[in-house]
C-alpha cells in the first residue's frame, strides 16, 4: 500500500493544470472550423493551430481527471471513511451544484445571446444546463453508486444465498477480480483500451454524455491508489507512456481529418475511437507519473495554482465566453484573441480567488481543509 501521509502533491497539480485548461478549452471554441451549428458562436477568422491545440487537450484532459478523482475518493476512503468520503462529496459536489447552477443559468444564455447576435439582452434560461458543470453530475453519481453498493450489496448476497444462487455472487467476485488484475493492474493497458472501447463506442469516446465510460476512469484511479507496484512503475516510466501516446495521437490526428466524411456506421468509426481511447489512456498514465516524479515536492505556486484550479472552472465560463464574443468586432489574428482571452479570464479568475476566495469559507467549500504536507 502507498503510505498513509504521503502528499501526493504531482497529483493536485496535474489535477488543477486539467481543470485550468477548461478556459483554453473554451476559448479555442470560437475559432474552430466545423463545429456543429449551434453548439457555440463562431468568429469569422478560424486557426488550424488552435484546433490541434482544441484537439490534443480535450482526447486526456477529462479522462485523467476521473482517474486522480477515483485515486484521491480512495485515499479520503482509505484514511479516513466512507461516510466521511460522502459528506466531502456532498460539501465539493452538491453544493457547488446547488450555488452555481443559478448564476450560470443568470449568465451564459444572454452572453451566447451576444455572442451569436451582437446585442446584449439579460434573461434567465436553464437551456443548455449544466452546461460546463457535467462532471460534477458524473461525480454525484458515482457517490449514488457506492450508497447503494453500500446499503444494498449486503441484502442483495444474502438475496441470492437465501434462493441458492450464490454462484452468482462467485461468478461476480471472479470476474471483479479478473478484471482488476488483468486490465486495470497492467503495466501495459491492451486489455484495459479494449474495455474502454467497448464501453465507449456509442458515444464515440465522448464522455460527456456517458457517465459508464467516466466511471471506468474513476475506477481504475480508484484501485491505483491500492497498487504500489504499478503506481512507481508508472512514475519510472512516463517516458514511455508519453512516446506511445504522441505516436498514437499523430495516428489518430491524421484519420481524424476524415472524421467528417464517415458516420458511426462506418468501419473506420472503430479504429478512430480506439485511437482515441489509446490517446487518452497513454498520455493519462505519462502525464500522471510525468507529475509525481517532478513535482511530488510542496512548491507554493504550484500549490496555488492546484487549490484554485476549481474555483477557475466554476466562474470561467461566462468570462471566457463574453472575452471572445466580445473581440468577434475585433479585427487581428485569431491565435492573438484566442492568447487575449485567456490571459484575461486567467487573472480574472486567479486575483478574484486570491482576494475574494482563499481566506473565506467559500475556499474551504471548494478545497476542503488543507492537509498536512510530508
Amino acid at each position: 500500500m502507498i503510505s498513509e501521509t504521503e502528499r501526493f502533491h504531482g497529483l493536485d497539480a496535474v489535477r488543477g493544470i486539467a481543470m485550468l485548461l477548461g478556459i483554453v478549452i473554451h476559448a479555442s471554441l470560437p475559432y474552430i472550423e466545423g463545429l456543429p451549428k449551434g453548439l457555440w458562436p463562431s468568429d469569422k477568422n478560424t486557426s488550424k493551430i488552435i484546433a490541434i491545440i482544441f484537439q490534443f487537450i480535450i482526447l486526456w484532459r477529462m479522462p485523467i481527471f476521473f482517474i486522480i478523482s477515483g485515486f484521491f475518493a480512495n485515499l479520503v476512503i482509505t484514511r479516513k471513511s466512507l461516510i466521511i468520503w460522502w459528506k466531502n462529496r456532498f460539501l465539493r459536489i452538491v453544493l457547488p451544484i446547488i450555488i452555481f447552477y443559478p448564476i450560470v443559468s443568470l449568465t451564459l444564455p444572454w452572453i451566447f445571446k451576444y455572442g451569436y447576435t451582437g446585442h446584449v439582452n439579460f434573461f434567465f434560461s436553464n437551456e443548455g444546463q449544466p452546461h460546463h458543470l457535467w462532471f460534477l453530475y458524473h461525480l454525484f453519481i458515482f457517490v449514488l453508486f457506492s450508497i447503494f453498493i453500500k446499503f444494498f450489496g449486503l441484502i442483495i448476497y444474502k438475496f441470492f444465498k437465501q434462493i441458492n444462487l450464490i454462484v452468482v455472487v462467485d461468478i461476480f467476485n471472479t470476474v471483479k477480480s479478473f478484471l482488476g488484475r488483468h486490465i486495470f493492474d497492467s503495466r501495459f493497458p491492451v486489455l484495459m483500451i479494449f474495455v474502454f472501447f467497448i464501453f465507449n463506442l456509442f458515444s464515440g469516446a465522448e464522455l460527456i454524455t456517458n457517465p459508464l465510460a467516466s466511471g471506468l476512469y474513476f475506477l481504475f484511479g480508484y484501485r491505483l491508489y491500492q497498487n504500489n507496484l504499478l503506481f512507481d512503475f508508472i512514475k519510472s516510466n512516463w517516458k514511455y507512456y508519453l512516446i506511445g501516446g504522441l505516436a498514437v495521437t499523430i495516428i489518430f490526428f491524421i484519420l481524424n481529418t476524415q472524421v467528417s466524411n464517415f458516420a458511426k456506421e462506418d468501419v473506420r468509426w472503430i479504429p478512430w475511437v480506439i485511437l482515441k481511447i489509446s490517446s487518452a489512456v497513454l498520455l493519462s498514465f505519462s502525464f500522471i507519473g510525468l507529475a509525481e516524479d517532478k513535482f511530488s515536492n510542496l512548491n507554493p505556486m504550484v500549490r496555488f495554482i492546484s487549490d484554485s484550479s476549481y474555483w477557475v472552472y466554476l466562474i470561467h465560463l461566462p468570462l471566457v465566453a463574453f472575452i471572445t464574443f466580445f473581440m468577434f468586432k475585433i479585427t487581428i489574428f485569431a491565435e492573438l484573441k484566442f492568447l487575449i482571452s485567456i490571459i484575461l479570464t486567467t487573472a480574472i479568475c486567479l486575483v478574484t480567488y486570491k482576494y475574494l476566495v482563499r481566506s473565506t469559507i467559500i475556499g474551504i467549500l471548494l478545497n476542503g481543509k488543507k492537509l498536512k504536507s510530508k
